[in-house]
């Protein structure tokens, strides 16, 4: 029988470590004393054993050194593993992007990876047997200790804290703990160090950000608020909102919408709910949309804004930003920056209007002095003192005068005298009426204005700029009128006119030309101002609409007039563009909306004069001596009765009211023009209706609204002796018919 071969321990097997000398050496020294052991069970004479034994014995050690290497093999395998699982550890523990910390009881380090050695930019030698609270910002101890806490209640547990690296950088951390127990069974503490120093900037960055918008927010002279769905209501909104709006109850105002701070419609006629819900809308696809609003200041005043709304997120919620602008104060800029601009246009022709008034003013006083020097002194004067009433004392040089008056070349010579001062005048009138245009720039209604008038009234006041640098040709067409202001649309002419003679300069021995045409099409009605001048370069012709850009020489334009005139034009419901090539001119075309079908006629006093004129009671109300002896002497067909103040005229008024016509001045110290129809509408509204306001054209607009509002007829100073009589001549007729209509009304009332 073999002898049983020997068992090999477990623990010998996993206790034998090849990979030092000693442990060669011990397992080589115990394998031979295992082989001394199985001697015994030899027989001593080998030579002795049966085939059978010895070919038994043979298989056993076969079988041995096979069970031997494959033993060897599990080994080698099993090593691989563990070198493997080592690998891998220290892949997953020592190169984690986190630091791995673990901490016993005692709250020292017992173990750290590269990624804890690396944050605080230690060896890891140096952290092992050191206390974790070594490491810790100091004023942030408190919240690691009741973080430490709160870890034998809870686990795992977090917080954010700062460590200290070895040069002593501080740098924010996530801490994340959980607890274990060790193989001896004692607590311990595994950690996660995650550096969060990035966040924690970007946190700060932001909350600083967050305060900044705050303070902008509160202390932005916009009205700046916040709208949330479903009913977008204010959510938030700033001091300059709560100004604007006149809001003293802030909580109470962040009920409301933007349309019920609103009218009930807007400017184009919809209803404000339904167009900023419309508009809301829009923001909310478009991510922006910018419009104009009407909104209601406390307690009703209406006042027009620019609101802009901008979507943003919360919590994956659409709300929106909103910026609300009052536009009074830059339309009162605006106007401002017109009137300057066309100050400045009537800067540059006041020279032209100085010559054409001058050159009639001149020999109108001429022609006014020689006959004044011609005619005879008044028969008054020739009354010598004790004389009898109507005889006359005639020296004996009276006869020959009285002869050279009557002779019929002097005769011939004062008519065309007085003709000749009769032109002047009635030139000094048109261009006087041209400077009122220009005056009414500011009106803020649109009404029907003669585009022909306003063109030819802004060549008047720009001729002399023009007279001397070109020819200046009209093709006006037979055009319909036109929605516009008068004074605005005479400015955008004169401005295109002077700069089209500026563009032309002085051109020495070239016949230019400045060519001013209209046509009406399709309902449109276009104006063009075309010149022969220098022309503008490529790259500045898309600039020249914008404010403040020139190409003039320093000191001659501001850059602000064609700006203006877009602008102008664009109130009106109209465009202009502009076509330039260098060196052979510019062409600017002004579209406009036409107000009426038809083309525009000119008014004008019917040429029959009527066969009878009836007799009326005339009332003067003039502040102006020389004006109301005038008008007096021109109504000697009827009855006046005069009054040298407002003040005169409301007085007499109290107790004679039997008027057929009242010609009231409408700019007078203390008591107005404005002030007696006023008192008149109050006291006696029949006969307020037959008041005609008589203006020399310069009132404020408080004034102009109140006579546009009134009805009533506006006569401008100066006018012509003929216009005036049938102007009264016709409102004593109507008056008269309706004093007639009046008391048969009456009577039949009373029966």
């Amino acid at each position: 029988m073999p002898k049983e071969k020997p068992r090999w321990k477990q623990g010998d097997a996993e206790s034998g470590k090849f990979a030092t000398a000693d442990a060669a050496r011990a397992l080589r020294e115990r394998a031979q004393a295992a082989a001394r052991e199985t001697d015994g069970h030899l027989p001593e004479d080998v030579a002795s054993l049966s085939p059978e034994s010895a070919r038994a014995l043979v298989h056993e050690l076969q079988v041995h050194q096979i069970e031997l290497e494959l033993q060897n093999e599990e080994l080698r395998r099993a090593q691989e593993e563990l070198e493997a699982s080592r690998t891998r550890y220290f892949d997953m523990y020592d190169l984690a992007p986190v630091g791995y910390v673990t901490v016993g009881e005692n709250g020292r380090v017992l173990e750290a990876n590269l990624a804890a050695a690396a944050l605080l930019a230690l060896p890891r030698g140096e952290l092992v047997q050191q206390p974790l609270t070594r490491f810790i910002f100091a004023e942030d101890q408190d919240t690691y200790f009741k973080h430490q806490k709160g870890l034998k209640v809870r686990s795992p547990h977090s917080c954010e804290l700062r460590l200290v690296k070895g040069s002593g950088e501080a740098f924010w951390v996530q801490l994340e703990a959980r607890v274990g127990i060790d193989a001896a069974g004692a607590y311990i503490a595994r950690m996660v160090l995650s550096d969060i120093t990035a966040r924690k900037h970007a946190e700060q960055t932001l909350a600083a950000s967050e305060s900044r918008h705050r303070i902008l927010f509160e202390n932005s002279r916009d009205a700046l608020m916040t709208l949330a769905p479903p009913s977008w209501q204010f959510t938030r909104a700033n001091a300059a909102t709560l100004k604007m709006f006149g809001a003293a109850d802030p909580a109470r105002f962040l009920t409301r919408t933007l349309w019920s701070c609103s009218p009930a419609r807007q400017a184009d006629g919809r209803l404000s709910e339904e167009k900023g819900q419309a508009m809301i809308g829009l923001a909310l696809q478009k991510g922006y949309h910018s419009f104009d609003w009407i909104c209601l200041r406390a307690p009703a005043e209406a006042f027009r804004a620019t609101v802009g709304l901008v979507r943003l997120e919360a919590n994956g919620v659409p709300m929106l930003h909103a910026t609300l602008r009052d536009e009074t104060h830059l339309e009162q800029e605006r106007v401002s920056a017109a009137q300057t601009e066309r100050l400045a246009s009537m800067g540059l022709v006041a020279a032209s209007v100085g010559h054409e008034i001058n050159n009639p003013l001149a020999y109108v006083l001429s022609n006014l002095e020689s006959l004044a020097e011609m005619l005879p002194p008044p028969a008054s004067e020739q009354i010598p003192p004790g004389s009898p009433s109507g005889t006359l004392e005639h020296p004996a040089s009276n006869p020959h005068e009285d002869a050279v008056l009557l002779d019929p070349t002097k005769l011939q010579m004062a008519s065309e005298l007085t003709r000749d001062a009769l032109d002047g005048a009635r030139r000094i009138t048109r261009i006087s009426r041209v400077l009122s245009t220009f005056s009414r720039a500011d009106a803020p209604e649109l009404r029907e204005v003669d585009l022909q008038a306003a063109i030819e009234s802004a060549i008047s006041i720009a001729f002399n700029e023009i007279r001397f640098r070109a020819e200046m040709v009209t093709e006006l067409g037979v055009v319909p009128a036109v929605w516009a202001s008068e004074g605005k649309l005479s400015q955008v002419f004169l401005n295109l006119l002077v700069n089209a003679a500026h563009a032309i300069g002085e051109k020495a021995g070239e016949q230019q030309r400045i060519t001013v045409r209209t046509w009406a099409e399709n309902g449109q009605v276009f104006a063009e101002v075309k010149d022969t001048g220098k022309g503008i370069a490529p790259e500045n012709l898309a600039k020249v609409f914008e404010p403040f850009f020139t190409t003039k020489e320093v000191g001659v334009g501001s850059g602000l007039g064609l700006s203006i005139c877009r602008n102008i034009v664009a109130e009106f419901g109209g465009d202009i563009r502009v076509e330039s090539e260098l060196g052979k001119g510019t062409l600017f075309v002004v579209r406009l909306r036409a107000a009426a079908a038809g083309p525009r006629q000119s008014e004008a006093f019917d040429d029959e004069v009527p066969q009878a004129i009836p007799r009326g009671r005339v009332l003067i109300i003039d502040d102006e001596e020389l004006l109301r002896t005038m008008m007096k002497r021109l109504l000697v067909d009827h009855e006046v009765v005069i009054a040298s103040s407002g003040s005169a005229a409301r007085a007499l008024l109290e107790h004679d009211l039997d008027f057929d016509v009242i010609l009231c001045d409408l700019m007078m110290p203390e008591v107005s023009g404005v002030d007696v129809h006023r008192w008149l509408t109050q006291h006696a509204p029949s006969v307020a209706k037959r008041l005609v306001f008589v203006t020399g054209g310069a009132f404020g607009q408080v004034a102009a609204e109140y006579v546009e509002n009134s009805g009533n007829l506006k006569l401008e100073k100066p006018f012509d002796n003929r216009s005036f009589k049938d102007l009264v001549a016709s409102l004593v007729q109507d008056g008269k018919r309706d004093r007639r209509s009046g008391i048969k009304a009456l009577g039949k009332s009373e029966k």
